[in-house]
């Protein structure tokens, strides 16, 4: 999810979180950092209370509320992780302390962009997608796209699954919140009870997704590394996935070129994940308001008439 401007005032850390790592830390210094736009979040230089030694940490806090955000975000890293296909920050804790949530990864130091890292971006992104095939739908538990929920329970199939968990969940929220006019509304109404042939033509099988890849949610670290954060994971067509490359992925057409050596989608797949460009959109719509309802509309309308 594309997330609002960060706030301007810098908050200050409360250092005894530290002592409930394990094994507890000493915070040696601190430092505001970008990277938290729903949460702030800090550099700190830390040191260990069982050998002495010192690392760094990324540590994001928000309040109470935030605590299963958190846990969520710390499992689907986790899950990233443990596919050994791309460097993903594996979590060292998400705690409550005080009145605070905390999630706490090892600080990625990153670099500036060398030529072929949208090359190894795209390629490595293909591996992920084909190391996790397999036919599984959704994911064990809701979790969340930024700080919105995300419905994850099972359906039958993948297009009911796209159309009920995804387009309808966002649209029907959309309406409580009179967000979403009658027209797209009929639409996107419309474009759930086609989804078997608005998605057509797929390949067969899911794999593990990150679910939101926005520009801000990969880096680029010191050895020219892509490196994801930040995910809201799913099991799903790996099409899914190109929902928020496209709308906000910033990634150049080398990135297409190199995902699609490494593992070919089939034809047609741009025109099935407007489907997905337009659950993201529906998500900004109502986190963001009204500002997103023209897109909304427009993208909605386009997939009718396809």
């Amino acid at each position: 999810m594309k997330k609002s401007k960060p706030q301007q005032r810098s908050p200050v850390l409360d250092e005894s979180f530290a002592g409930q790592l394990d094994p507890p830390r000493r915070v040696v210094e601190s430092q505001t950092v970008g990277g938290g736009c729903i949460s702030p979040a800090w550099q700190v230089l830390v040191e260990r209370s069982d050998n002495g030694e010192r690392e760094r940490l990324f540590v994001k806090r928000n309040s109470m509320a935030m605590a299963e955000n958190f846990r969520c975000e710390a499992s689907g890293l986790t899950a990233l992780a443990q596919t050994g296909t791309i460097r993903v920050p594996s979590p060292l804790a998400t705690l409550v302390h005080g009145s605070h949530a905390y999630l706490v990864l090892p600080w990625i130091e990153t670099s500036k962009r060398r030529n072929g890292f949208f090359e190894e971006f795209g390629r490595r992104l293909a591996q992920l997608h084909r190391a996790t095939s397999g036919d599984q739908i959704g994911w064990h538990e809701d979790n969340f796209l930024g700080s919105a929920p995300q419905k994850n329970a099972a359906m039958q199939n993948w297009p009911h699954f796209v159309a009920e968990q995804r387009i309808g969940f966002q649209v029907r929220w959309a309406v409580d919140q009179g967000l979403a006019d009658r027209r797209l509304q009929a639409d996107c109404e419309r474009i759930m009870s086609a989804m078997p042939e608005i998605l057509d033509g797929r390949q067969q099988g899911t794999s593990l997704l990150h679910g939101d890849l926005w520009s801000g949610n990969y880096l680029c670290d010191d050895s020219g590394q892509p490196v994801l954060i930040d995910p809201a994971v799913s099991r799903g067509c790996r099409e899914a996935e190109w929902g928020m490359i496209r709308l906000f992925g910033a990634c150049p057409v080398e990135f297409e070129q190199a995902y699609q050596e490494t593992w070919p989608m089939n034809d047609g797949w741009q025109r099935r994940s407007s489907v997905y460009v337009l659950y993201h959109l529906l998500n900004h719509l109502n986190l963001f308001g009204s500002g997103y309802l023209g897109q909304c509309r427009s993208l909605a309308a386009e997939i009718v008439s396809q």
